[in-house]
């Protein structure tokens, strides 16, 4: 029997999906900048005259302002937690795929700013995002479990109580002004003694250089 005949798509289409895609990640792209800036009192008009665009053209991507911030906010989630797995994979050691991450969740004021202000500004909406990491952690410390690299009795418990834990420091970080770099890494710590890791162990992961960042 001939195989079937690949089904391929018309070029002109193709540009034009493809040009829609850039079109709408530029607007997510200055939507962070100026829901960082404005927080929750930013309006339609607010956002269409930082992309230079017309309110009509938002509405071509997206049905109403709430989810565009909603698109917004999971946006920069997952350039964050793309940026983070590119990252490290430049590490082999088990453990620093898992301390890592951590870290620079604390650590987005620094690398993702607009993402991290907007984490705060819209704090309600981070909820359909958090799931999605504590998930990932859970898994992660499942396999450390098996391979008797740490303690933990309940994974799922610990992944809920981690990421509370990084979430009140990450937060601290980008809303206090006298909070540091070790103020977070400390925090991490405490994480870290929730899985029976060893004062000693926590502050060598915690203190080791991170991979440059790849964004």
């Amino acid at each position: 029997m001939p195989k079937r005949a690949a089904k391929t798509i018309p070029p002109e289409k193709g540009r034009k999906a493809a040009s829609v895609l850039r079109n709408r990640i530029a607007l997510l792209r200055s939507t962070q900048e100026v829901l960082a800036d404005l927080g929750q009192s930013v309006t339609i008009e607010d956002i269409a005259e930082h992309a230079d665009v017309a309110v009509s053209t938002i509405y071509k991507h997206f049905t109403d302002k709430d989810a565009l911030i909603s698109a917004t906010m999971m946006f920069g989630f997952s350039e964050w937690f793309s940026a983070v797995q590119t990252t490290i994979e430049q590490s082999s050691d088990p453990l620093e795929k898992l301390v890592f991450p951590m870290r620079y969740f604390v650590r987005a004021k620094y690398t993702h700013p607009h993402h991290a202000q907007n984490m705060v500004n819209f704090f309600g909406l981070i909820s359909g995002f958090l799931p999605l990491l504590q998930d990932d952690l859970t898994e992660h410390l499942k396999e450390l479990k098996k391979a008797k690299l740490i303690n933990c009795d309940n994974p799922a418990i610990a992944a809920k109580n981690i990421q509370s834990v990084l979430t009140f420091a990450a937060t601290d970080q980008i809303t206090n002004p006298k909070a540091t770099i070790k103020d977070a890494d400390a925090s991490v710590r405490v994480a870290l003694s929730m899985i029976g890791l060893s004062a000693a162990k926590a502050h060598k992961l915690t203190e080791s250089k991170l991979p440059d960042f790849k964004h």
